[in-house]
């Protein structure tokens, strides 16, 4: 029945890549920098780059577009922290599995020191 609403509102397995590509590309920065508003960006991110991935897609050829795009959703402090973790570990800045694990341990840091 779910397979039938989906199929039905995006027509097909292309459509409903390119919408959650669409959602990742026009991400709204966060105004409210409070900790369950970050929990709830990064969330949505990763589900956004799961659902990929279950869609048989490489998010990883998506890195050079979604990282930048990801990364400005997000408080300038994290996107400076991803930029100096990223270079001290020799890490291309759009690899976004690194990424997703980075803002993991940044959201938890963060809800930690609150």
């Amino acid at each position: 029945m779910t397979k039938e609403i989906i199929k039905s509102k995006y027509g097909n397995k292309d459509k409903i890549i390119q919408a959650h590509l669409d959602y990742l590309e026009n991400l709204t920065p966060i105004k409210d920098l409070s900790p369950s508003a970050l929990n709830e960006l990064y969330m949505d991110c990763n589900r956004r780059l799961q659902a990929l991935d279950a869609l048989g897609e490489k998010t990883q050829s998506y890195g050079r577009i979604l990282a930048p795009k990801i990364l400005r959703a997000f408080p300038h402090e994290i996107c400076r922290n991803w930029v100096v973790y990223a270079k001290r570990e020799n890490l291309a800045e759009s690899d976004t599995t690194k990424l997703m694990k980075f803002l993991s341990k940044e959201v938890k840091r963060n809800n930690n020191c609150k």
